[in-house]
């Protein structure tokens, strides 16, 4: 292994937490609860209706619909669906947590409010979020080799919320957003948990101490 000194790309652009606030409170009042637990799965359009879904509480999973490979995790609160403003359709779907609150309306509805508020500039700030969201998507799987792929992912998970990485696995964590083979995963992990590089307790990331670029 070889030294870096540097983690900058591993930094996440904070959310627009005003910008959410403003939509939720404009939207919420039209949005119907869902009942859901864990692993349940939603989609962006059911029935030719293309739905808004506005997570209130714990975290949903963003996977890809033909693979199931899983591309980012958001936390409440979050608002969902504005994929669907293009034309192509949205190959999508949302993954609730065990604690998950989420409820939803029409996309149309959605739009209609948000013209009727004057809320462009909100909803830009979550698009330009989402873009950001998807960029470090992108980045990650372009990483070269396996370890940079675990590396990122390592600092990626830690910069979850608490709740979070107490409910997920490192390994599967790793499995689900690249296309690394578990034992592959498993072997770095442990290369890395020999070196003191980090710490992980009951298959959970406690920390990490330094990780090098090269493996």
């Amino acid at each position: 292994m070889s030294d870096s000194p540097t983690i900058g790309i591993f930094l996440h652009e904070n959310k627009p937490e005003r910008s959410l606030q403003q939509l939720f409170t404009a939207l919420e009042p039209q949005a119907t609860p869902l009942l859901t637990r864990k692993g349940t799965l939603l989609q962006y359009a059911t029935d030719e209706i293309n739905y808004c879904y506005l997570l209130h509480r714990g975290h949903v999973v963003i996977n890809r619909t033909k693979d199931g490979l899983s591309l980012n995790t958001e936390t409440a609160p979050f608002i969902f669906g504005f994929c669907m403003l293009s034309d192509n359709p949205c190959r999508l779907t949302l993954c609730a947590s065990a604690d998950a609150v989420l409820s939803r309306l029409p996309l149309d509805l959605a739009m209609d409010i948000i013209k009727q508020h004057a809320l462009w500039e909100p909803l830009s700030h979550v698009m330009a979020h989402i873009s950001s969201r998807i960029f470090t998507h992108c980045t990650r799987m372009s990483q070269p080799g396996a370890y940079g792929t675990v590396r990122y992912l390592l600092f990626e998970l830690s910069l979850e919320s608490e709740e979070f990485r107490k409910s997920e696995s490192v390994v599967n964590y790793i499995q689900s957003r690249s296309f690394l083979s578990r034992s592959g995963i498993m072997a770095v992990l442990s290369t890395l948990r020999r070196g003191n590089y980090i710490e992980i307790n009951n298959g959970k990331l406690n920390s990490i101490n330094y990780l090098p670029t090269k493996f």
